[in-house]
């Protein structure tokens, strides 16, 4: 699973990069100005992922008092919450810290990347399934032939759409002239032999788009609804759903 690092996550959601370790870590040991940027990035990330676990923590205590007040104001309709003042005060001292190593990540981030242009390889390469929300997954895109990919989910992205499949691939999309042709199929031999196993779906307007037609169209395939259907009897809405 990609992202498991707070630094990660946070430069995902603003840049949309998909790292898959923190890989400015190679550059901290050159005398030359990009070490001097990973080297500040680094200690930055630290201090993000660090912040991260306090924020959380003061949340959690926050939630705590909140519970305990919500009982209180149940049983005798009154409130009284020893320390709530001050929880509450730690709670946003810790976002404001929080919002400003946020915004120096990412900044320092973004000059680390100007010297790193190229991230990956030219024959795999990660994308964030929907933009700006780590949350939903990634899927990893390895080079089947000159504009086809194959599509392969990680278990954030399995769990996200509810499909059986982590890390297996789930089919391929296509760069064509009219947008990103997405096929499903589980397994290359799926693809290559058992024709009755694989579903053209509908061009998509994006890449990502494209990726996520082939994890819902697994789900559907997977649900009570899918009733031996295949893609182009699908109706209106649900063909809507799977390229949205």
């Amino acid at each position: 699973m990609f992202l498991t690092d707070a630094a990660l996550r946070r430069i995902a959601a603003d840049t949309h990069d998909v790292l898959p370790e923190p890989l400015w870590r190679h550059d901290t040991a050159s005398p030359h100005p990009i070490g001097d940027l990973a080297r500040l990035l680094h200690t930055t990330a630290r201090d993000f992922t660090d912040s991260t676990t306090a924020l959380d923590a003061a949340l959690t205590r926050v939630d705590t008092l909140a519970t305990r007040g919500r009982r209180g104001l149940a049983a005798h309709a009154n409130l009284h919450i020893a320390g709530y003042h001050q929880t509450l005060t730690d709670a946003l001292a810790a976002r404001e810290r929080h919002l400003v190593l946020g915004a120096l990540l990412v900044t320092a981030y973004r000059a680390w990347r100007h010297h790193r242009p190229v991230l990956g390889t030219d024959d795999e390469r990660y994308l964030l399934l929907h933009r700006g929300d780590p949350a939903r997954g990634v899927a990893t895109l390895r080079r089947r032939e000159q504009h086809t990919w194959l599509v392969v989910p990680d278990s954030q992205a399995a769990t996200a759409f509810d499909i059986p499949y982590p890390d297996r691939v789930v089919g391929e999309v296509t760069d064509t002239d009219q947008g990103w042709t997405p096929t499903a199929y589980i397994g290359a031999l799926h693809h290559l032999t058992a024709p009755a196993m694989t579903y053209p779906l509908p061009v998509s307007g994006d890449l990502a788009s494209a990726c996520r037609a082939l994890l819902r169209w697994w789900h559907l395939r997977h649900s009570d609804t899918w009733r031996s259907r295949t893609p182009d009897q699908l109706t209106p809405a649900e063909l809507t759903h799977l390229t949205s």
